[in-house]
């Protein structure tokens, strides 16, 4: 079969994705999900191929002035007010602060007005 190039990089980047998400202990449900989110938006799939590289967020794209960065951070500051910890521990899952900073930017793209309000007003504390 002379001619065929196959390009197994999708194929790398599906089974990365996966064990990361086993290792956030994601249902295989939201797993599956996510993963259909991310390869119907190609820059989405960017950052998420960069971030699998090199275990950080490339955060080249900005969805109503948030990146993952900016995601990332919410995640934990989330997850703090939630443990009430003040400040997140060794026992915190960084891999699933990041899979649900992709979670939070693929539905800030889908609909940026109810996720906006997610993230502007923020986790119920209260204010000065």
């Amino acid at each position: 079969m002379q001619g065929i190039v196959y390009d197994a990089t999708r194929v790398k980047v599906c089974k990365a994705f996966y064990e990361i998400c086993d290792y956030a202990e994601f249902a295989r449900e939201r797993t599956d999900a996510l993963w259909m989110e991310i390869l119907s938006r190609k820059q989405v799939y960017r950052e998420l191929v960069y971030y699998i590289a090199h275990h950080t967020f490339s955060d080249q794209l900005k969805v109503c002035g948030y990146g993952l960065c900016d995601l990332y951070v919410w995640q934990m500051n989330r997850y703090n007010l939630i443990k009430d910890t003040g400040k997140n521990p060794r026992t915190c899952n960084k891999e699933k602060m990041a899979m649900q900073a992709f979670e939070t930017l693929v539905a800030l793209i889908k609909n940026p007005q109810e996720n906006l309000k997610k993230l502007e007003y923020g986790q119920g504390t209260d204010r000065l």
